[in-house]
């Protein structure tokens, strides 16, 4: 598809509105590596600068993104998350008609440190288990969840940890506890090694931090939270209607 030269609009409009559309089209599928700049001029008949400048702006807009040594590939859709929702990640995925899908990192005990014991009322160095899981949407990284819950309110809930297993499914069929709200503190972080390594993205780029305590029908902590989202790959949404 050759660009129109005599347009007033500029060729590096174009050739983004020209890859735009190649992608809504499916020419270019979500995930997909983009042609090479020689190959981008061949295709569209234009200059490097002019390809150069409408993938940037492609970037910025968050159509496309890059990776460092491996080239730039199309953005997936954002995935809308409800920022103010209950339900745990299993759930919102089985409400998609997702099959859910997480990785255990770890799981240990270990003593609760101050800022935990206070958001769970506990006493600091009651024994708490720490589970690291990474968060699915399909096959790639959605988050990285970092929980805690208290082992004196749940006793031996280490050994029901599984992957791909809902801990809010086990908290209820074993505790009879369910989440009824929570609190949630949303704030913008850059991504260090070990979290770009794990949501599989670059150093430095943009992550939702979400704080969250989800609390049971009498008000106690249920567990504390953080959870660690690639900015350009999730949208959340607040709904405040009531019925």
């Amino acid at each position: 598809m050759k660009l129109n030269t005599h347009s007033s609009t500029p060729l590096y409009i174009q050739l983004k509105q020209a890859l735009t559309e190649d992608i809504h089209r499916g020419i270019y599928s979500p995930g997909e590596r983009l042609p090479t700049e020689t190959d981008l001029c061949e295709i569209y008949g234009v200059s490097r600068i002019t390809v150069r400048k409408a993938v940037l702006e492609l970037v910025e807009e968050g159509f496309l993104v890059r990776q460092q040594g491996k080239g730039t590939f199309v953005q997936h859709p954002k995935v809308k998350r409800e920022l103010i929702a209950v339900n745990g990640h299993s759930e919102y995925m089985s409400e998609l008609g997702k099959a859910p899908h997480n990785k255990i990192l770890s799981f240990n005990i270990q003593p609760a440190s101050k800022q935990i014991a206070t958001a769970l009322c506990i006493s600091s160095e009651s024994d708490v288990l720490e589970l690291q899981r990474i968060l699915y949407f399909d096959d790639k990284p959605l988050a990285l969840e970092i929980s805690h819950y208290s082992l004196n309110v749940f006793p031996n809930l280490n050994q029901y940890v599984q992957d791909s297993i809902s801990m809010y499914e086990t908290l209820k069929s074993k505790y009879n506890v369910t989440p009824v709200h929570n609190k949630k503190l949303l704030n913008l972080i850059f991504a260090n090694a070990a979290e770009a390594r794990h949501l599989e993205c670059e150093v430095g780029e943009p992550l939702f931090k979400v704080e969250k305590i989800a609390y049971d029908v009498n008000k106690q902590p249920i567990h504390s939270s953080f959870l660690y989202y690639p900015a350009n790959r999730v949208t959340f949404t607040i709904d405040t209607s009531t019925s």
